[in-house]
């Protein structure tokens, strides 16, 4: 399975780098879209034009939000050491991963507070498929890297137990006949 991991944290890393380009958050006032951002435009910020009266647009500066920030760089930081050899590179990538879902819901429990504070609920904020398609994305490199480091700790299943004309080897599972004083397939010495 580490062989598995190692091939995929990396690829599914990539893709949740990938969907920091992706729309992440609209914000939307009575179902008019206001404004809508990638998460690299969160992370880096941007300048919106934001019409007037008169046909006059106005800019404003949208400052850089810290969570996206420790988001992208958690993301950039797993997918570069998934290169690591052995168990190091797969382990500190999920631990990455984790990072960067921890940030992602901070930025938007950050977002959902800041609209609802600042304009009493006329604005609301929506997220778009590149925040969620991100979050999937960290997730399963996360879950692969916890697959891959208990797998490789043994972690087995119980054996299932043995009725009256059988038992199973405590080692590798192997159903054997109840009168074997050694494993069939592992040669393990029944008790």
């Amino acid at each position: 399975m580490e062989g598995v991991a190692s091939k995929l944290s990396p690829t599914v890393l990539v893709l949740a780098l990938i969907c920091f380009f992706l729309p992440f958050a609209t914000f939307s006032c009575q179902g008019n879209k206001v404004a809508a951002f990638s998460g690299i435009q969160l992370a880096t910020g941007t300048t919106v034009k934001q019409p007037e009266a008169f046909g006059l647009v106005k800019k404003q500066k949208v400052d850089p939000e810290p969570f996206a920030i420790l988001a992208l760089l958690s993301v950039l930081a797993g997918a570069g050491l998934c290169f690591l050899k052995g168990k190091k590179g797969v382990v500190s990538s999920g631990v990455m991963a984790l990072l960067a879902i921890i940030f992602l819901l901070a930025l938007r429990s950050k977002l959902d507070g800041q609209a609802l504070q600042q304009t009493d609920g006329a604005i609301q904020v929506s997220y778009g498929a590149g925040y969620y398609l991100s979050l999937v994305f960290l997730l399963t490199a996360a879950g692969t890297s916890v697959y891959s480091f208990l797998a490789g700790k043994g972690v087995r299943l119980p054996a299932p137990q043995a009725d009256g004309d059988s038992q199973f080897c405590t080692q590798c599972g192997a159903r054997n006949s109840s009168g074997n004083l050694f494993c069939r397939k592992c040669g393990a010495k029944f008790d």
